[in-house]
């Protein structure tokens, strides 16, 4: 099972970043913690969303989890 980032934004929908997918949640959420990997995380925000809307939620979901909100997206 592939685990993805979801980030959540105070304005608008939540995006995921899956070109970086984990093996394990524990692995994700270790990626996710570590400070060193900030700016690559900011950087994915900001080519998505711009600089004015901040997050707040960084969140590790399976691909699964992905497909169900895909769908509800939909709806």
């Amino acid at each position: 099972m592939k685990w993805l980032i979801l980030i959540a934004l105070t304005q608008g929908n939540p995006f995921i970043i899956d070109h970086k997918p984990f093996d394990t949640e524990d692995d994700c959420v270790a990626w996710v913690s570590d400070l060193s990997n900030a700016e690559e995380l900011a950087i994915e925000v900001i080519a998505q969303v711009g600089f004015n809307n901040p997050v707040i939620g960084v969140y590790c979901i399976t691909n699964q989890k992905r497909k169900r909100y895909e769908t509800i997206q939909k709806l």
